[in-house]
């Protein structure tokens, strides 16, 4: 380390007994300091022309002023030589395997008369201490909260299990007022960790104009001094709330103090007090923080008769922001293809949600809820439903069908018997018979589409006499009908008719009915 000077009135008192006559070595022991201090100020003195008397009146600074200016020009290029190396220094220090001892000895290899080791060192630390200086940070109220999770965990036990288990601590602090929030969670995956910070801004029921987070995964996916890339999930939520997500610079602590101080306080004002306490779950816990909580924001400042709960009501909670009617919902996105029965597959329930009929084969984004299944198509929003994790299950919306589908979720027996009465007397009372005859309502409507497909195939007369002959012979079935048209039954009868209705000739040898009476 540098020697300190000696103070101007230790050098008045060498000087002084110097006048006296006394020796160096007596001047040194009266004084208690070295020899080689007492020549070296001695020989000092000996360059100045003003004569005794004088010297020993000046003021202490002015004395210090003179008696260094003969060492300051050699002592001021050393120096600023140092000083306009540190930068370079501090930069090689961050490098694998760069020491101050050899950064020492490149440096007297290029500067002879340098500092020593011991010196150097000095001058490092010194140097290292100017460039920590920060300015004091002036927090505006209602303007950034600031959150981080706190190094320790906190213990419980698993009432199934009895394996202690550890939770995570979410912590905020407001910055004006430095109003607090704790909560203890599962784990520092994105899913906790939103829903905790959703808790911290309903507990103060407001919203700031900033968060400042650390850069922990759940909160940026790629740091950047500038501009870090936010979680997408922590982008929705500040869209949602109304506030803007501002990343603290990775490893510099300072950009959030407030959290930082929090977590140190929270050591000794939360979890101090419930050290012996025994919790069995996540539940527990948090109602424990919450008394705690509140005695904290309770107590004083050092230096203040506020507290960050008067602080708050009173400065602070007024400026925020109002929090929406519902609490947020984390999305989630995923890019699937509409299948050819209309529908999307959303793997992760194994669910099928229907999609408008003519997007069939598209490319859609879905964006979905613990409670909506939102399909876009080019920024449009096409579908939306309740989401339903039932696997394998169908979720349809009757007008996203083509309009023959349409009809066919619209079948009923009033639907096939209305068609029926509009065609004639006989087919409805076939379609009476299929509809009741039937085990089950779906194999009688399949019956019924079959009538309807004979009717358009053959016509509407051919069916009519279809059905007359069914209900004469006691045989209503799509099968019997399919049956009296194709084998050409009705042909036949229609022939035999026409020959019953025709009169025979006039001939002598006929007698005719008449003859017989």
């Amino acid at each position: 380390m540098a020697r300190k000077p000696k103070t101007s009135g230790m050098i008045k008192q060498i000087y002084r007994l110097h006048s006296q006559g006394k020796g160096k070595k007596t001047i040194s022991k009266e004084l208690g300091i070295s020899k080689n201090t007492v020549k070296k100020y001695l020989a000092i003195l000996e360059n100045i022309p003003d004569q005794t008397e004088n010297i020993l009146q000046h003021e202490d600074e002015a004395l210090s002023q003179r008696l260094h200016q003969q060492n300051t020009q050699k002592e001021d290029r050393r120096y600023h030589y140092l000083v306009s190396q540190m930068d370079y220094f501090f930069q090689e220090l961050q490098r694998t395997g760069v020491t101050r001892w050899l950064l020492w000895k490149e440096y007297r290899q290029k500067e002879i008369h340098g500092y020593s080791y011991s010196q150097f060192c000095w001058h490092l630390q010194q140097w290292a201490k100017k460039r920590q200086v920060s300015l004091p940070q002036d927090h505006a109220p209602g303007d950034l909260l600031y959150i981080d999770f706190a190094g320790r965990t906190f213990p419980y036990v698993d009432r199934d299990t009895g394996e202690i288990k550890q939770a995570q601590v979410f912590v905020g602090v407001l910055g004006y007022s430095q109003y607090s929030y704790i909560e203890a969670i599962e784990s520092q995956k994105t899913q906790d960790f939103v829903r905790a910070l959703a808790n911290c801004l309903h507990y103060f029921g407001g919203v700031p104009r900033g968060i400042v987070p650390d850069n922990l995964k759940s909160a940026v996916v790629k740091t950047d001094r500038y501009e870090p890339k936010l979680n997408k999930v922590l982008e929705d939520f500040a869209n949602y709330y109304g506030t803007a997500v501002i990343p603290a610079r990775s490893r510099k602590p300072k950009d959030k103090s407030l959290a930082e101080a929090f977590v140190s306080h929270s050591y000794s004002h939360i979890y101090g007090p419930l050290r012996d306490e025994e919790f069995y779950s996540i539940g527990q816990i948090n109602k424990a923080f919450k008394e705690q909580l509140e005695l904290y924001n309770q107590r004083r400042f050092q230096r203040s008769d506020n507290t960050r709960a008067s602080l708050f009501e009173r400065e602070e909670k007024p400026l925020l922001k109002a929090l929406p009617r519902e609490r947020f919902q984390i999305k989630k996105y995923r890019e699937l293809t509409v299948q050819p029965n209309i529908h999307i597959l959303l793997y992760e329930d194994k669910h099928y949600y229907s999609v408008p009929f003519r997007y069939v084969g598209e490319k859609v984004r879905v964006i979905y809820t613990n409670r909506l299944v939102d399909i876009h198509y080019k920024g449009e929003k096409i579908a939306s439903h309740f989401r339903n994790r039932t696997p394998n299950r169908y979720t349809t919306v009757k007008e996203h069908m083509p309009s023959h589908y349409q009809k066919y979720l619209e079948r009923s027996p009033e639907y096939y018997l209305s068609w029926a009465r509009n065609q004639s007397r006989e087919v409805e009372q076939v379609v009476e018979a299929v509809l009741s005859t039937r085990p089950h309502p779906e194999q009688a409507y399949k019956s019924c589409d079959g009538i309807k497909a004979l009717g358009r195939k053959a016509g509407q007369e051919k069916l009519i006499r279809a059905c007359r002959k069914a209900l004469q012979v006691n045989a209503c079935s799509y099968t019997f009908l399919k049956r009296v048209i194709e084998n050409g039954m009705l042909e036949v009868e229609e022939e035999r008719e026409k020959a019953s209705q025709k009169q025979l000739p006039f001939h002598s040898n006929i007698r005719g009915s008449d003859y017989y009476k």
